[in-house]
């Protein structure tokens, strides 16, 4: 996937957080960034923009954030296989299950390491068929 014509949706009640996230997509090259504060605003974006990754700030309570995710893999708005990438103060064991268990398919703990966000975001972003064959090129 070309980073100029990825689609990055970052959802986060910080407009702080928010910025950073697009200064360090920017910096992977990736351009379109949609931003949304809560959980309506992003339904929203995602209808409109159908984003290649969805970055997810799941806040001290995690409960709506969490339910968007279940609604997407539901596919009750957009493609339910956008992969998201979430965001959390608490990397708890049992935050992390409950972030799995909604669809969530990786998290970055807080405070974010710019480093491993970058990497995450570029993995999620990595086609799954194009992963088989980097790990099979890896392996050989």
């Amino acid at each position: 996937m070309e980073a100029k014509s990825t689609n990055i949706l970052i959802v986060d009640s910080s407009g702080h957080i928010r910025r950073l996230v697009a200064t360090l997509m920017a910096a992977l090259g990736i351009r379109a960034c949609a931003e949304a504060r809560d959980v309506g605003q992003a339904v929203a974006q995602t209808i409109k923009h159908q984003p290649d990754l969805i970055i997810l700030g799941l806040g001290s309570d995690a409960t709506e954030a969490l339910l968007f995710v279940h609604r997407l893999r539901r596919a009750e708005f957009g493609n339910k296989a956008i992969p998201v990438l979430g965001i959390s103060a608490s990397t708890h064991h049992a935050v992390l299950e409950m972030a799995w268990e909604a669809g969530v398919d990786d998290v970055v703990g807080k405070p974010i390491s710019a480093i491993e966000l970058m990497q995450r975001a570029g993995a999620l972003l990595v086609p799954p068929e194009r992963q088989q064959s980097q790990s099979r090129s890896a392996a050989e």
